[in-house]
């Protein structure tokens, strides 16, 4: 599926989003989540213990899934800092009473922690291209990097202290490895991308939806096994058993990410949901211009969001705008594009089939932005990096599909074109008595 021409494209996607994000770093308005994600950073100290009553403090342990926390820690111990950081940020008061009572985290620590989500989103950016380059073309891989990497939720989220970007990193692998096992429907495939969907669910909760949604996928296939024959038949049989066990293995991962769990993994996994589905409707109840009346209203927000606040199409044009010494800020085509990839991507997964990398792909993609979409209650754009991740990829492969047809249209005029020897025959014939 990939040369390696493709890993180095990837590794320079890499570095060039890397050292965009991080250029961001100093310049990122400090945010009151920060706090608390740079304080939790000593749950991987507190990993050694996992059965001590650290892990039984309900409010601390109980309002986000560890794995962001676990990273935020990994990130400061490999930069030199230890997990010994701020205290708890009360939420209740300002900023100034927190700064005065510890609770604000120390420069050193708040860079270190957003030095280490830059490179989450270069990974982000990376793993793009691949995406994208697998469903069509490299033209594709690039369009969706340039609709990524400059936009700027893409740095702001990856700039900043948080599991925003470590989840929309945890679904674009769950993507690659969708495709890998469609390609070549293996157990340790199937097991990968089941960990992966754990995972993410451990950073944030729904992309255990996600493997609720390819094991539905699963049963379709294995029906599609039964009833059919041939080659095609037994692969799709055969995926369609594994897509089913993913969520077993993502449950799974997800419990032994989380210590809180072990003690009632059933009970305590139903807290943590109820928990966080209250903490979501209160945003909504506290930020009353910002609640959201339904799906319907969220797709409108996420359309003003990433079609009218942030545009990279948009920014570009204003770009050139400037230098005829004009501004124009246009509303931008990002989501066009995006709708125009989507539609090919959906076309491709008819017509490859269901089993196929196009339908695990569309699956994962299209189901995370579903997701977040039926899930939101607030109006933050922090909520959208997925669905920035799949509209960048949906419009690369509107721009790949683009230069896929330039480029038989000029092969068929190439063909039409008769060549000099041609000519030169056809003259003769035609001065032949």
């Amino acid at each position: 599926m990939f040369s390696r021409w493709d890993a180095l494209l990837a590794g320079l996607v890499f570095v060039c989003a890397l050292w965009v994000n991080l250029h961001a770093v100093p310049t990122t308005e400090f945010h009151r989540d920060e706090a608390r994600w740079v304080h939790r950073a000593r749950f991987l100290e507190e990993l050694q213990h996992p059965t001590s009553a650290y892990w039984r403090e309900s409010e601390l342990v109980l309002g986000q899934p560890p794995l962001g926390s676990y990273l935020m820690g990994l990130g400061l111990t490999l930069q030199g800092r230890d997990l010994d950081t701020n205290g708890y940020y009360d939420f209740h008061f300002g900023q100034e009473w927190n700064q005065r009572h510890g609770n604000m985290p120390e420069e050193s620590d708040l860079a270190a922690a957003r030095r280490t989500n830059s490179v989450v989103g270069a990974l982000i950016a990376a793993s793009v291209y691949l995406i994208a380059r697998g469903l069509l073309n490299p033209v594709a891989g690039l369009a969706a990097v340039a609709l990524f990497v400059p936009h700027p939720l893409a740095i702001y989220l990856s700039s900043l202290a948080g599991s925003d970007a470590l989840v929309s990193l945890l679904v674009a692998w769950a993507t690659l490895a969708a495709m890998a096992l469609a390609q070549r429907p293996t157990w340790p495939r199937a097991i990968l991308l089941g960990i992966l969907l754990g995972l993410g669910g451990s950073a944030k909760l729904s992309p255990l939806g996600l493997a609720a949604g390819l094991a539905l996928a699963g049963i379709v296939l294995i029906v599609h096994g039964w009833r059919g024959t041939g080659p095609a038949a037994a692969h799709d049989g055969r995926l369609g058993w594994m897509l089913a066990s993913l969520p077993a293995t993502a449950t799974a991962t997800f419990i032994a990410s989380y210590p809180f769990l072990w003690a009632d993994p059933i009970g305590r996994s139903l807290d943590l949901f109820r928990f966080r589905s209250v903490e979501m409707e209160n945003q909504g109840t506290i930020w009353q211009e910002l609640n959201i009346a339904g799906p319907v209203d969220a797709l409108g927000r996420i359309g003003n969001w990433l079609g009218n606040v942030d545009s990279v199409t948009g920014q570009g044009v204003d770009v050139v705008a400037k230098l005829f010494g004009a501004t124009w800020k246009p509303m931008g085509f990002d989501l066009l594009l995006a709708l125009v990839g989507a539609l090919m991507l959906l076309a491709l997964a008819i017509q490859r089939g269901l089993g196929s990398r196009w339908g695990l792909a569309g699956l994962v993609l299209g189901g995370q932005v579903a997701l977040v979409v039926l899930g939101m209650r607030a109006d933050f754009a922090r909520y959208l990096l997925p669905v920035l991740v799949a509209t960048s990829i949906w419009g690369g492969l509107a721009v790949g599909g683009a230069w896929d047809a330039v480029l038989a249209r000029v092969a068929r005029r190439h063909r039409a074109t008769p060549t000099a020897p041609e000519m030169a025959s056809l003259a003769r014939g035609q001065a032949a008595p």
